[in-house]
């Protein structure tokens, strides 16, 4: 059993508060920094969006590599790419230096994060993955809320380029302690060299997509993807600005609340989701985004707005857990990280396509026809999964194996 409070333990989530701390603080540098070039908004825009190329890229070829090689070197590997960029970052003399230079640590920052998933899957249990996910997400978001303080503070203090360096010392940190206090966790059954399901092999792939509880997950990872990317993080600002006549500081406001709440339920949810199984919470968390994005359509003033985020943060502390948790129930011991590379090839995906798709649905048919379709979309992935997914807690849980269909 993974315990939280063991030696074994607290080191790891504490790598997942520092990660989130430096890279916190890091949010708010990275558009400030690009638009200090004097170039347009689109070109400040893609630094944020080369990083979403990096993951797309390297979250499959990760989760590879970790099954060949180990979860540890490739972890190494990760902090070390995204340490060494954000130092040359503080160098940085022109736009094209650091767009270059957050694609290169954008790979690093999508092997740490692919490792981290699997990490959490090697150590866990079915007994109490929720739990463990749980308290991932709680250090984490500790970390996104304190982060962007501290990189205010340093702004003041010294300029942007200090936050990039503060960041990097985060990443040596971290570095230590998985150099130092982490063991290695891939399985036995992955290490032999000579195993025939060893590595990312077709029959996986093939496998995978005719399996119906991945395809079911599949489809509740694009959905909580573009509502949490697509509508809240992209298109949410602009419509509570420019539509409803919020101030940017009260759009900043309700964000933070909505964090507020998806990490304050997000521990017992993970108690439930281990109690009661993944559908238990992940149904509902679904159709209450669902609800959210119908409530953001028929919004037209500061307290429909407010009820919306309520809603949404909940819902979206309710489903990241239980989706989570249902994938890495789904992985082959043997191939578990390069099921889970696979599987945040979905998340990236859905990251980058949908703030594109509601932004342009908005655009031409307008706010509420977008956020009506992505209430319907919500509601329907949830039906789906209600209807013909099998829930992975049950006594024989469904697992994907190489020649299953």
């Amino acid at each position: 059993m993974f315990n939280i409070l063991s030696p074994r333990g607290l080191p790891i989530y504490a790598t997942f508060f520092l990660w989130s701390f430096g890279t916190g603080a890091n949010q708010l540098a990275r558009p400030l920094f690009a638009a200090s070039f004097g170039v347009p908004l689109a070109l400040v825009a893609l630094v944020t969006s080369s990083n979403s190329l990096s993951h797309l890229l390297a979250g499959p070829v990760t989760g590879y590599a970790m099954d060949r090689w180990g979860r540890k070197p490739l972890l190494i590997v990760g902090l070390v790419l995204r340490g060494a960029t954000l130092i040359l970052e503080f160098y940085a003399t022109s736009y094209p230096q650091y767009l270059a230079l957050e694609f290169i640590g954008g790979v690093g920052v999508a092997v740490w994060s692919t490792g981290a998933s699997i990490l959490i899957a090697d150590l866990s249990l079915r007994e109490n993955r929720g739990r463990a996910l749980a308290v991932r997400s709680l250090a984490s978001k500790l970390g996104a809320i304190a982060g962007p303080m501290v990189g205010a503070a340093i702004t003041v203090a010294f300029d942007l380029r200090g936050i990039f360096l503060f960041n990097g010392v985060s990443k040596v940190v971290i570095l230590a302690i998985v150099l130092w206090m982490i063991a290695e966790t891939r399985p036995e059954a992955a290490v032999q060299p000579g195993h025939p399901k060893h590595g990312l092999a077709l029959d996986l792939l093939a496998a995978m997509f005719v399996n119906r509880p991945f395809l079911a997950i599949a489809g509740a990872t694009f959905a909580i993807s573009m509502m949490q990317q697509g509508l809240f993080a992209a298109i949410f600002p602009v419509y509570a600005t420019q539509s409803v006549g919020l101030s940017t500081s009260d759009v900043g406001g309700l964000i933070t609340l909505a964090a507020t709440l998806s990490l304050l339920i997000s521990l017992p949810n993970g108690v439930i989701v281990d109690l009661f199984g993944r559908k238990s919470t992940l149904v509902p968390g679904l159709a209450v985004l669902g609800v959210a994005a119908y409530l953001l359509a028929i919004s037209g003033d500061h307290g429909s707005v407010l009820a919306m985020v309520v809603v949404y943060g909940l819902g979206e502390g309710i489903c990241l857990g239980a989706s989570q948790a249902y994938a890495m129930d789904l992985a082959p011991e043997d191939r578990r990280g390069s099921f889970l590379g696979v599987w945040s090839l979905l998340q990236n995906v859905g990251g980058i396509t949908a703030p594109l798709t509601i932004g342009l649905v908005a655009e031409q048919l307008g706010y509420m026809t977008a956020f009506a379709g992505v209430a319907v979309a919500m509601l329907g992935v949830a039906v789906v999964i209600w209807a013909f997914a099998p829930d992975t807690a049950a006594r024989r849980r469904p697992r994907i194996e190489a020649g299953a269909a």
